[in-house]
């Protein structure tokens, strides 16, 4: 019964470490230059409203009030890409 137990435990131990997320590579600053840059052009200024982590992405909210244009991009924490989630123009 000992047995068992240490082996469920040992199991358990290595899928809950297996879990456990990645350091990443891109930190935020970076994450918001990249945002900037990719939708920085002639017209106006790109402002980052907001930045948040989740599963190992960070969420970009940002807005260009001279274009009329904003947007919510998703920048992988592990190697930079950016994939656009929403943006409009008014």
């Amino acid at each position: 019964m000992k047995k068992i137990v240490i082996t469920m435990f040992v199991l358990l131990t290595f899928i809950v470490s297996g879990c456990n997320s990645s350091e990443l590579k891109v930190s935020e600053e970076q994450a918001k230059s990249s945002v900037i840059e990719q939708h920085t052009g002639n017209n106006g200024k790109v402002k980052i409203l907001s930045v948040d982590l989740k599963r190992n992405n960070y969420i970009v909210e940002w807005e260009n009030e001279e274009n009329c244009e904003k947007g919510i991009d998703s920048v992988n924490g592990e190697n930079g890409s950016i994939k656009m989630i929403e943006a409009s123009i008014c």
